[in-house]
């Protein structure tokens, strides 16, 4: 096996690489354009205009235009990982309620 053939697929000299969304917004363009000219065209013909669905061209949904979501960044070194629960409201009320409970307790000691 040579290495040209492992490297992947070979891209011809004067070959256009157009990107996926340049690609869709191009194609969707013209499936607009083409479905707009025809409606145009039917306009006049009521007969035509029922079976409009029929003549205006038929494109398959675009399944890939919802990209997948970007991956969560790496947490800074040292951080915890997972959710802060020290932030929930339970949590919050518990340590007012410690809070609490130590500063009586620190009056306490003080008066006596």
């Amino acid at each position: 096996m040579s290495d040209q053939q492992a490297s992947g697929p070979v891209i011809q000299p004067g070959t256009i690489l157009e990107d996926p969304p340049g690609h869709r917004r191009r194609t969707s363009r013209q499936v607009r354009h083409t479905a707009r000219v025809q409606l145009h065209v039917l306009a006049g013909d009521e007969e035509a205009l029922e079976d409009a669905d029929l003549a205006c061209p038929q494109v398959p949904h675009d399944l890939g235009r919802k990209s997948s979501p970007r991956p969560r960044p790496q947490p800074k070194p040292g951080r915890r990982k997972g959710f802060k629960v020290w932030k929930t409201p339970f949590w919050k009320r518990r340590r007012a309620l410690w809070a609490a409970r130590n500063a009586a307790t620190r009056r306490l000691v003080e008066t006596e």
